[in-house]
């Protein structure tokens, strides 16, 4: 039986195909006005979500959330990010590579069900900060929070936000992200889809680490600012 058409059904069927549409861009991507590809993760952090900017009064800001910068390097960034099994970004400050590998990472666990992302860092409590954190909430938690209301619907948690560790965020899908401290012991107790490392330049048995996650983890992602060991000696031999 044919429905009837109404307002009211209209409404609906335009609201699913705008969601289809959405959710199509975020898995895929899409080419700018320009005929550059927009992948689909910076399309999500573009369009779906916010940071949050602790500084944002100092700024004369009048919020926190600010949406995602169209820097230049970002669709160059994030194809890497999709492309490369390992990479290692050196940057300075004020780059926002933290939060775009933490953006890809939320987007790689709801569009890819039982994704495990670890993160580690020097100090577990500034790994933390990257996942689910505290107060403010980490890196993870805000973008997740600030999707559309459809899109965490779609995209659900498995358990109560308020019951998270600040270490931990997990979906009904499978998918987790994990913060981890220093240390190669830490990482031999998983199987990740992807170890994320920020500021690696300065986090102990970081080669020790590396080793570890190479059998097991599908992607590797290594981030720092200068300094010595093994994140400086890869880049420069790179």
């Amino acid at each position: 039986m044919i429905a009837p058409f109404s307002a009211q059904r209209l409404a609906y069927d335009t609201l699913v195909h705008r969601q289809e549409t959405t959710l199509d861009l975020i898995r895929h991507g899409k080419k700018d006005k320009d005929g550059y590809w927009i992948p689909g993760p910076l399309w999500w952090a573009w369009f779906c979500t916010e940071t949050f900017d602790p500084h944002y009064l100092d700024k004369g800001l009048k919020s926190p959330h600010r949406t995602f910068p169209r820097l230049p390097y970002l669709p160059w960034l994030f194809a890497k990010l999709l492309t490369e099994p390992i990479v290692f970004f050196p940057k300075s400050r004020e780059m926002l590579l933290s939060w775009c590998a933490v953006a890809y990472a939320v987007w790689h666990c709801e569009i890819f069900p039982g994704t495990q992302v670890l993160i580690q860092s020097q100090k577990l409590d500034k790994a933390s900060e990257l996942v689910k954190g505290k107060e403010p909430p980490g890196y993870g938690l805000t973008l997740y929070n600030r999707q559309d209301p459809w899109l965490k619907a779609r995209f659900p948690l498995a358990i109560r936000q308020e019951d998270l560790p600040a270490n931990n965020i997990v979906w009904k899908n499978g998918s987790e992200m994990q913060a981890l401290g220093q240390g190669a012991d830490q990482i031999r107790l998983y199987h990740p889809t992807i170890v994320i490392w920020d500021e690696m330049a300065f986090i102990e048995e970081a080669s020790a680490s590396f080793g570890a996650a190479t059998p097991v983890a599908k992607q590797l992602i290594c981030i720092s600012s200068a300094g010595p060991g093994f994140f400086g000696d890869t880049c420069s031999e790179e």
